[in-house]
C-alpha cells in the first residue's frame, strides 16, 4: 500500500471518530447547560473544559472574549480557522476520501460527500440550543451510518486496518483527554470529579449503567481506563491498536517499528493500576501521564509508517 493512501485512510479514521465524538460532547454540554444558569459559578469553568477537550483554549481566547454561547458554538461548530471544528473536519474527511475513492465503498463516499454538500449549503447562523442539537444529531447519525458501512462492506486488508487504527488511536486519546481535563477542573474548583459527566462525555453512560450502579469516582475511572470490556476504555483501544499493528507487521517486530511497540507496551503497563491503591493526587498524576502517552503515540505511529504527523498546539 502506498504511503499516501495509508496516510489518507489513517486520517479518515481519526477525523471520523473525532467528528462524531466532538458532536456528541457538544450536544451533551448543551443538554447539561439546561441545568445551569449563566450566572452559575461553574458555567465558565465547564465551557472552558469543553473547549479544551474539543478545540484549543488559547486559540479560542485569542479570537473571542468571554464565554458567549453563540461564539463558543461558532468556534466548535463552523469556525473555518479552527481545524478541529465540525465543518473543518468533515471537509478534511471528504478531501482524504476523494484521494482513496478507488479503495472505499461508493456508498461510503456518497455518505460523506452528501454530508459535506449539505453543510456547505446550510448557513448555520441560528445558534439556539434546539437547532444546534438537531444539527449535531444529524452529524452523528451520518458518521454512525458511515461506521456501519465500513464494517459491513470493506475488505479486511491493510486499507481497512489503517482506517481502524486511526479510529482507535483517536478514541484512546480523546478518552484520556476528557478524564484529564475533568480532573484538572476539580483541582481548580475544589469539587468532586464528576463521574457521571465523564461517562456522558465519553459516550459510555448507557454501557456502564447496564453493568453497574456504583458511580464512585474510582470505579468509573477504572472502567474508562482499564476495563477491557468497555468499548470506550483506553485499554480496549490500545489492545485493538496493538492487534492491528501486529497484523500489519505479519507478527514480526522490525527495527523501524521498535519505538512504536515499546510505546504500546509502556501504555499497557501504565493502564494496569488499581486506583484503590492511589491517593487523589496520585490518581491525577496517573491520568495525566496516561493522557500524555496517548497523545505522544500518534506522532510515533506516524513516524513509523511515514504518515503526516498530527498538528499539536500546546
Amino acid at each position: 500500500m502506498l504511503s499516501r493512501v495509508a496516510d489518507s485512510l489513517y486520517w479518515i479514521g481519526r477525523y471520523s471518530e473525532r467528528t462524531e465524538t466532538n458532536a456528541h460532547i457538544l450536544s451533551t454540554q448543551l443538554d447539561h447547560m439546561i441545568e445551569l444558569s449563566r450566572s452559575d459559578a461553574n458555567y465558565e469553568a465547564d465551557w472552558a473544559t469543553i473547549i479544551k477537550i474539543c478545540g484549543y483554549f488559547d486559540e479560542y481566547r485569542s479570537k473571542y472574549d468571554g464565554y458567549d454561547l453563540e461564539k463558543m458554538i461558532e468556534y466548535l461548530l463552523c469556525d473555518a480557522e479552527n481545524f478541529n471544528s465540525i465543518t473543518s473536519m468533515v471537509e478534511s474527511i471528504r478531501m482524504n476520501a476523494r484521494n482513496t475513492r478507488d479503495i472505499l465503498p461508493n456508498v461510503l463516499w456518497e455518505e460523506w460527500n452528501d454530508l459535506y454538500l449539505s453543510i456547505k449549503s446550510t448557513k448555520h447562523k441560528d445558534y439556539s440550543i434546539i437547532l444546534t442539537n438537531e444539527f449535531l444529531n444529524a452529524i452523528r447519525k451520518s458518521f454512525l451510518t458511515s461506521s456501519g458501512i465500513i464494517d459491513t462492506l470493506m475488505t479486511r486488508d491493510e486499507c481497512f486496518i489503517f482506517l481502524k487504527i486511526g479510529k482507535w488511536i483517536e478514541r484512546a486519546e480523546k478518552t484520556a483527554i476528557i478524564l484529564n481535563e475533568l480532573l484538572e477542573k476539580e483541582e481548580q474548583l475544589t469539587r468532586d470529579f464528576t463521574a457521571t459527566f465523564a461517562l456522558q462525555l465519553t459516550h459510555a453512560f448507557e454501557e456502564y449503567t447496564r453493568r453497574s450502579r456504583d458511580r464512585s469516582n474510582r470505579k468509573v475511572l477504572n472502567f474508562l481506563i482499564s476495563d477491557m470490556k468497555c468499548s470506550r476504555s483506553i485499554a480496549h483501544s490500545i489492545h485493538q491498536i496493538k492487534q492491528a499493528v501486529i497484523e500489519v507487521e505479519n507478527g514480526k517486530y522490525q527495527d523501524y517499528s521498535e519505538e512504536m511497540f515499546h510505546a504500546l507496551s509502556k501504555l499497557e503497563v501504565s493502564l494496569q493500576v488499581d486506583t484503590a491503591l492511589l491517593t487523589a493526587g496520585q490518581i491525577k498524576q496517573w491520568v495525566k501521564d496516561i493522557s500524555k502517552q496517548c497523545t505522544d503515540f500518534g506522532p510515533i505511529f506516524c513516524r513509523t509508517y511515514y504518515l503526516t504527523p498530527p498538528i499539536l498546539i500546546s
